[in-house]
């Protein structure tokens, strides 16, 4: 099974390299989205989308109304965070968070029980 990942980080070289990572465990991406508006039209979408992985702050503005999206849709997301899992939002604490620099190993373990399943 081939994994779709949408990426949102508005940090050019994070998200090319979450882009390339993804790419190279056999993923296909969509994005990486670097603003909300854009993120959110991706998450609104109807095309398939398998997980998400989420910058929690993205410049001014927070991810937390794409992940009500994702949520509304049933599709599963994670965060991404400089700061660790005390930033999220709490309606969404059930969620993966992996802090930056993102562990690979930690992230490609992730990934693929998603696959698996």
């Amino acid at each position: 099974m081939t994994l779709r990942v949408l990426i949102v980080e508005d940090e050019p070289l994070i998200g090319a390299a979450m882009q390339m990572f993804v790419e190279d465990i056999g993923g296909v991406v969509s994005g990486p989205y670097m603003t909300l508006a854009d993120g959110l039209a991706a998450a609104r979408q109807t095309g398939p989308i398998d997980i998400a992985l989420l910058d929690c702050n993205l410049g001014r503005e927070t991810s937390w109304p794409i992940a009500e999206a994702l949520a509304h849709r049933g599709i599963p997301f994670a965060f991404t965070s400089g700061k660790g899992p005390g930033e999220i939002d709490p309606r969404f604490s059930d969620r993966p968070v992996f802090a930056k620099p993102v562990d690979e190993s930690r992230l490609k373990a992730f990934l693929e029980g998603l696959k698996r399943s």
